[in-house]
């Protein structure tokens, strides 16, 4: 599953909780990670995540893509959260 589908794992205002369920940031309601329920809501914001980011290309079957945003070149996963990445532009 991409990083661009809108589930609540993939979106700003989801908080992990543990391996099954999180909570919405802004309802404050517990969403499952995947399955029934685990739609994103209106209020989706895509993620900061490598697979939303300019300078990540070329994911495999396994979402593993490069990165061209850092000061080296380096293989990447498209469900890494990039929350913290200097390099990252959002798409």
């Amino acid at each position: 599953m991409g990083v661009n589908v809108m589930r609540h794992i993939n979106c700003k205002n989801y908080i992990n909780l543990d391996c099954e369920k999180g909570m919405c940031a802004r309802c404050k309601a517990i969403v499952p990670i995947d399955g029934e329920g685990s739609e994103g809501c209106s209020e989706f914001r895509a993620a900061d995540k490598c697979g939303n980011c300019k300078n990540f290309s070329n994911p495999d079957k396994y979402g593993i893509g490069t990165c061209t945003g850092l000061e080296k070149e380096n293989w990447s996963y498209a469900t890494m959260g990039a929350f913290t990445c200097s390099g990252y532009k959002a798409r």
